[in-house]
């Protein structure tokens, strides 16, 4: 970003510690020394005559002053965006390259095919996708757009649903013939469970709706993985019960090698799938592209 005014570079340099929680990585990513940064800083402090950052060995939290530069500040990077993309914005040519971030299981199953065919219709355009299971920063790490599975934090971001994945129990019928019944959702205690588990969740408990009512199992087994895909794997390999996104399953479904389990049961918890991007008045022509591409494909091959 050309930024000619010191003021203004100033306060986007103010937006990065923010965002990035230090002086030193803010200096790291914008390409500065650390005392560069912090006598930047120290000089916008002084022309506002108030300190902007409370600074502990540990941490910076933002002043009261603070808090209201950054709303300001926040408006002024959104237009440096706008002045950014006008001239983008005002040719018809979908060229240039996007960042473009998903979760991992979706990305690798359902994305990057889409994405090879979006690739064909604009072959001037290039991607690069980055799958991660984590909330990104999508201005800080320069994200276009961002594809998310479950409830999303209120932000300033735009969040378009592209419909719910739907969950199901499943287990590859050798498992099933070696282990003991499975007829209630109360009988998972029995068997060893494959679930999803990351350094911050642990989704161990299951929820089901059937006849009875709804029920709630707590599951336990000697395989958790931070990827649904390896879960299937897994399962394939006859390594216990699943519970994932019917949608992952794909040819194991299909070709018998995993079978649903407790077809009686309605799994609850269903999760819905966003597209998200940064608000902006200007988007370019070909992040637009992209949107329109994703929001028109994507709902049929989540089914």
């Amino acid at each position: 970003m050309a930024l000619e005014n010191e003021k203004t570079q100033a306060l986007v340099l103010f937006l990065h510690i923010n965002r990035l929680g230090s002086l030193s990585a803010a200096a790291q990513s914008l390409s500065m020394s650390r005392s560069s940064v912090s006598k930047q800083l120290a000089a916008l402090e002084r022309k506002i005559g108030s300190r902007l950052f409370n600074r502990t060995t540990r941490k910076i939290v933002l002043t009261d002053v603070g808090r209201q530069v950054l709303q300001e500040a926040h408006k002024v990077e959104l237009a440096l965006q706008a002045i950014e993309h006008i001239s983008e914005d005002s040719q018809s040519i979908v060229a240039g390259s996007i960042n473009v971030s998903c979760v991992s299981a979706q990305g690798r199953v359902h994305l990057v095919p889409l994405l090879a065919k979006f690739l064909k219709r604009f072959p001037k355009v290039d991607i690069n996708l980055q799958l991660d299971d984590r909330f990104v920063d999508m201005v800080a790490e320069n994200i276009d757009v961002s594809i998310r599975v479950g409830y999303l934090p209120d932000s300033t971001f735009i969040a378009r649903k592209l419909g719910d994945v739907s969950g199901v129990l499943c287990a590859s019928p050798e498992y099933l013939e070696n282990s003991p019944p499975l007829k209630a959702p109360s009988d998972l205690v029995n068997h060893r469970c494959l679930f999803y588990r990351n350094s911050n969740i642990t989704l161990n408990t299951w929820l089901f709706n059937g006849e009875e009512g709804e029920a709630s199992v707590t599951v336990s087994g000697p395989l958790s993985i931070n990827d649904p895909s390896a879960l299937v794997s897994a399962a394939v390999e006859h390594a216990g019960v699943l519970m994932t996104d019917r949608s992952l399953l794909g040819d194991a479904l299909r070709d018998g090698k995993l079978v649903p389990v407790l077809s009686g049961h309605q799994v609850i918890g269903g999760l819905p799938m966003y597209v998200v991007y940064p608000e902006r008045k200007f988007i370019p022509a070909k992040t637009r592209a992209l949107l329109d591409f994703i929001i028109e494909e994507m709902p049929a091959v989540i089914q």
